[in-house]
């Protein structure tokens, strides 16, 4: 509790964490519904549609130390947290439009860049855990990372919980019934929101939060070097 009180970038980290694993776990629960109910796809397609999500971590990951030089932290969370944001706003578009619909490869496309945004943001996130780590030994003297990681493991722990009851709370609300043969307009709307507009929800208060994230990569240099002036002293 002192170590989280005191230590301002590990409070925003650990809400950043709550937000996005949030957002995953409600975007990861639905995409089921969605395939199913909104698209029809039989379940082949609709696991072939969800590890397309997992392409962009093998192509994107590698080059985010080039990016976060070029770019800086902050602004490669938030450009990445637009692209997703922009995608899912997207996908709302299509799936509302018929004519766009029944062109399953342009719902792909779209899956595949709303993954690039999250995968990128998502995965770059657990590189600053580090550094909230030295912040703490620089303003407090003591290295706690054991204390720090669980904290983190805590506040994404609650984001998982909170994603996972959104779904069911949603579906319950739109009069979602698994047994119908039809599902109602407002029902299907509902699975919509769960794919698209409560997922962008989430990232907007992302992108916030990380706004909020001072370390930058200069100021990280100085408090390393500060750090080792003392371990060499000691």
């Amino acid at each position: 509790w002192m170590e989280f009180v005191r230590n301002k970038p590990l409070r925003i980290l650990a809400f950043f964490f709550i937000t996005a694993f949030a957002m995953m776990s409600v975007s990861n629960a639905a995409d089921s519904y969605f395939m199913t109910y909104s698209i029809g796809a039989p379940p082949f397609m609709t696991t072939a549609f969800m590890w397309l999500g997992t392409i962009p971590a093998f192509i994107f990951m590698p080059l985010v130390p080039a990016m976060k030089k070029r770019l800086g932290k902050n602004r490669m969370f938030k450009l990445f947290l637009g692209i997703a944001i922009a995608a899912m706003a997207a996908m709302y578009v299509c799936v509302r439009t018929p004519r766009i619909l029944n062109h399953f490869w342009v719902l792909c496309v779209v899956q595949f860049i709303k993954s690039t945004g999250i995968l990128v943001a998502t995965g770059y996130m657990w590189a600053l855990v580090p550094e909230v780590v030295s912040y703490g030994e620089h303003v407090t003297g003591r290295r706690v990372a054991g204390i720090v990681n669980a904290l983190i493991c805590i506040f994404m722990k609650a984001g998982m919980a909170l994603g996972g009851a959104v779904p069911g709370l949603v579906l319950a609300w739109v009069g979602f019934q698994s047994n119908a043969p039809a599902q109602t307009p407002l029902a299907m709307e509902g699975i919509l929101w769960l794919v698209t507009l409560i997922p962008a929800v989430l990232m907007l208060v992302s992108a916030f939060v990380i706004g909020r994230y001072e370390l930058s990569d200069g100021r990280m240099s100085e408090i390393n070097g500060i750090v080792e002036s003392r371990h060499r002293n000691d």
